[in-house]
């Protein structure tokens, strides 16, 4: 993300990178966190705990660095699933606003990007800004075709800044990760990974606009609106999109006196949040209010597509491996996703286990209508934290999505029945799970498992040929994963697996005096590791 209008050289950057490090060692003093610097191994004064490190120093620090720390701490915010919730409540309260810049600054970069002077394109152009933020700031104008648009241009320099500050931090992060193992259980140099990416899409405001067009596309038909945008004017640095027409969703009052049917526009609104993430797989992740309108024409709108989500396949079917999990009390099959997502980690199963189906059993009995996501969600993520289980940052971007969208429809109708929206969508769900083209694509996949499976054959034969020869059969078997195969003797996930491997050691062992059995034990492993597969997919 070079600045094109910077043509220093590698010293001069590393001599600016040195200096902007040194500003930075100020302000931990300026905060009251010399001690946290020591640690970090980058101050003079005494190491202190990370105990002492107060959650409203931390927040006033990242808002002294810069847009890129105060993004960094929204994004940290999310996070209940890895701090406790005195931290996110601080970082909660980071605003991303900053005075919008003259117009005198930013007009030649529209300019620029259009091919002419404003005048050519525009009938009116408001040279007051009615929103800025760190990386753009938008204005209200009229084409010559008459069309109310918005025009988003991106703040000059910010390509620099974001850079620099952006080594900066995941070099503090790396420094954190070897020095402070408190800190190193929350990954913060991954965690900074994924925030780059998603600010380099930030950054590219061609990219909101497809977002736009794509998900929009998606959500058409369910009487949700996206901008349209003008693909002729718009580019990385300026884009040039529909102006909505309607009345704000943080206004409830207004669209009260407006006599709009808010139970309505809260049903639609929740079935596109849910759409968008289980079927679609690309999402807008900051539903909030201010990026919500109730359009003229009844419908919705959703604007302020810089903040998106995508959720793979793969992790699609994860989720609903974990809901059939969830719903049948399979507690071994929850710890599998979370251990999963997790990144396998050593972890007390067992108790694991007990604390889920604790948790399970205090929701099983409710009415859907009277579940509050929010409470489920901050039990579950006091219960990652308890055992150091963090989320990928995709997911942890989708309970986000969740928790918004949750608490906006709350605020629309507080009689929100939340089983009348989950039945369409698993009825949609199952219908995509069992189409004729889903089932060609499993079979598919099965057929290459078998056909894996017969390539391998001679090989499996000359192995039982040796056991049945030797009378011995070499195990390895990691201390951790012995641990695990002893906590899963009682649970019905783990005997699915073991059978299958007890059938054919046993035809192994059998093969030379009893061949008849053996292949009858061979084929019942194989038609068990079959079934299990499929049971699992």
């Amino acid at each position: 993300m070079a600045d094109p209008g910077r043509s220093d050289g590698p010293a001069a950057t590393a001599l600016r990178e040195r200096d902007r490090f040194a500003q930075i060692l100020v302000l931990f003093g300026r905060h009251g966190l010399k001690g946290l610097a020591a640690r970090l191994g980058v101050g003079a004064a005494r190491e202190e705990p990370l105990e002492n490190a107060r959650p409203e120093a931390v927040v006033a620090l990242l808002r002294d660095i810069g847009p890129v720390a105060v993004k960094f701490g929204q994004i940290l915010a999310m996070r209940s699933d890895l701090l406790e919730p005195e931290w996110v409540d601080a970082l909660s309260r980071l605003q991303d606003r900053v005075p919008p810049l003259a117009f005198d600054v930013v007009r030649p970069l529209i300019e620029e990007a259009i091919g002419g002077p404003i005048e050519s394109c525009f009938s009116h152009f408001d040279e007051k800004a009615i929103a800025a933020a760190s990386i753009a700031q938008v204005h209200a104008a009229t084409l010559l075709d008459g069309r109310d648009v918005i025009v988003k241009v991106r703040r000059p320099g910010i390509e620099r800044i974001v850079d620099a500050d952006l080594r900066i931090l995941r070099r503090l992060a790396r420094i954190a990760e070897r020095r402070i193992p408190e800190i190193a259980r929350l990954k913060p140099d991954e965690l900074l990974r994924h925030f780059a990416e998603s600010l380099d899409r930030e950054m590219d405001l061609s990219a909101e606009a497809r977002a736009s067009d794509s998900i929009g596309a998606f959500l058409k038909d369910m009487g949700v609106r996206t901008a349209r945008f003008d693909w002729e004017l718009s580019g990385r640095r300026v884009n040039i999109q529909q102006r909505l027409r309607g009345v704000p969703a943080t206004d409830l009052e207004a669209a009260r006196r407006r006599n709009l049917d808010l139970t309505a526009l809260a049903s639609t609104y929740a079935q596109a949040v849910l759409r968008m993430i289980v079927i679609n797989g690309h999402f807008h992740a900051d539903p909030h209010p201010g990026n919500v309108f109730f359009l003229d024409d009844g419908t919705l709108g959703l604007i302020d597509f810089g903040a998106v989500g995508t959720l793979l396949p793969r992790r699609r079917q994860e989720l609903v491996r974990l809901g059939l999990a969830i719903a049948s009390e399979d507690t071994g099959g929850v710890v599998d996703i979370l251990m999963l997502w997790a990144g396998d980690p050593d972890v007390d199963r067992i108790r694991l286990e007990e604390a889920l189906a604790e948790l399970i059993d205090r929701f099983s009995n409710v009415l859907l209508e009277q579940i509050d996501l929010g409470d489920i969600f901050q039990r579950v993520f006091t219960l990652l934290r308890e055992f150091h289980l963090a989320l990928p940052p995709d997911l942890a971007l989708v309970l986000r999505t969740l928790l918004t969208a949750e608490g906006f429809v709350r605020r629309i109708d507080p009689t929100f029945d939340i089983a009348r929206e989950l039945a369409p969508l698993a009825r949609d769900l199952m219908r995509e799970r069992t189409s004729p083209a889903r089932l060609r694509g499993e079979a598919g996949k099965l057929l290459a498992a078998l056909g894996r499976a017969a390539l391998s054959t001679p090989s499996l034969v000359g192995q039982i040929e040796k056991v049945a020869r030797t009378g011995s059969i070499t195990v390895t078997l990691a201390p951790r994963d012995l641990e695990r195969l002893r906590a899963g003797l009682g649970a019905s996930r783990a005997n699915a697996q073991l059978y299958p491997a007890a059938f054919g050691i046993s035809a192994a062992i059998v093969f030379a005096s009893e061949p008849l059995l053996a292949a009858l034990l061979a084929l019942l492993s194989v038609g068990l590791a079959i079934s299990d597969w499929v049971r699992r997919r």
